[in-house]
């Protein structure tokens, strides 16, 4: 099958794409703004030196990592490391908050557990610069086109299918994949069974339940201390919680994807969930295929609440939301008077009801307790 509109680079385009790359003035500023203390110079000279995805990986993205890490977060942790085996390939479906840093820091975990990194799906609507399409291919980005016509979007979903399934079938390559389309910006991590009708489209049996489970779908969380948009994407929620139509501006992807670099995020936590075979062995499943696919969608999601880590903004958000302080044990007073200083200064510019500002910014923070909650309690429904 022919993927050239989609795939990645390979190793023998890097040189090629390396040097496009240190042409690009944009892509100068970018280093020289996030690694001020390495000349320019001396960064190209490493770069040239580079001739393998492997080794771009390991000496260009983990290096401006640890450095985005030291700059911007208290620290990251991952676990459920354990979950995984080195001898096999997962199709890793996550949850999604950050266009960037997401796919990078759990491939950042791989990377430091001696596991091979994943390649990554990420949607055509974020490719409008070409330095940014060479950056991103060079680091394991394969394209979704979501900018497709209605009559184009049946073979669009069976073209990606097809090379999921040849990616980890045969490439023997992981792939990691957001658990719906866009960002989840009000919190509520919820896996849309579309996208698991999607996976079974490439496969070649008949039986939609063994084309999944040839993929070895592993669930991930990754959960933010602190969302670095959430005082971007409020105007949004905002305008959606009116019941009004949302117009996107132009540029804002890749506003929102500086500022997710370059925002204050506190602890991170990626989370390797029990991969999905697992979890439904022996279990009865419905015969119909959308029934079918709308009931693996809940138990991704049963695992991605099970393993998300709640932070202190989490509770806070939570207790302070319903005017209570059930979970006063998971923050301190000094925590409280925290978070309630950041809430002011994050909706402090932004127009609207101040009582409506506060509710749905405190609804982003909040609902990741509100589904675990709903979990343990044996009330979560699809």
């Amino acid at each position: 099958m022919d993927f050239e509109d989609i795939r990645p680079y390979h190793d023998s385009e890097v040189k090629e794409k390396i040097n496009s790359l240190l042409k690009e003035e944009q892509f100068k500023q970018v280093i020289e703004r996030v690694m001020p203390e390495i000349p320019f110079p001396l960064f190209e000279r490493q770069m040239r030196k580079i001739d393998t995805i492997y080794d771009f990986q390991l000496k260009v993205v983990v290096p401006l990592l640890d450095k985005l890490l030291s700059n911007s977060t208290d620290g990251l942790s991952y676990n459920g490391i354990e979950n995984l085996n080195k001898e096999e390939k997962y199709l890793f479906v996550s949850t999604h908050r950050d266009i960037v840093l997401d796919s990078a820091l759990m491939n950042y975990a791989l990377l430091k557990e001696g596991f091979s990194t994943a390649e990554i799906a990420i949607g055509d609507n974020l490719m409008k610069i070409p330095w940014i399409v060479d950056l991103v291919k060079l680091n394991k980005t394969f394209i979704v086109k979501r900018s497709l016509s209605k009559e184009k979007k049946i073979d669009g979903s069976t073209h990606l299918s097809n090379y999921i399934s040849y990616t980890i079938k045969e490439k023997e390559e992981n792939i990691w994949i957001a658990h719906k389309s866009g960002r989840s910006k009000d919190g509520n991590d919820r896996t849309n069974a579309s996208l698991i009708k999607m996976f079974n489209l490439g496969g070649d049996s008949e039986n939609a339940l063994e084309n999944i489970k040839r993929l070895n779908i592993c669930p991930v969380s990754i959960s933010y201390e602190y969302n670095p948009c959430d005082a971007l994407t409020l105007p949004e929620l905002m305008t959606i919680a009116k019941g009004e139509k949302y117009e996107k501006q132009a540029m804002e992807d890749l506003i929102h994807m500086g500022q997710g670099l370059e925002g204050k995020k506190g602890k991170i936590e990626v989370s390797f969930g029990r991969p999905l075979n697992g979890l439904i062995d022996g279990v009865e499943l419905p015969a119909m295929n959308q029934g079918l696919f709308a009931q693996i969608a809940k138990t991704i999601d049963r695992e991605i609440y099970s393993t998300y880590k709640l932070m202190p903004s989490n509770y806070l958000a939570f207790d302070l939301l319903n005017q209570i302080d059930t979970h006063s044990n998971e923050y301190s007073i000094e925590e409280k008077e925290q978070f309630e200083a950041y809430v002011d200064s994050k909706l402090s510019g932004i127009e609207g009801d101040e009582a409506f500002k506060k509710e749905t910014f405190l609804k982003m923070y909040a609902c990741p307790v509100k589904n675990k909650e709903a979990l343990y309690n044996h009330e979560f429904v699809k």
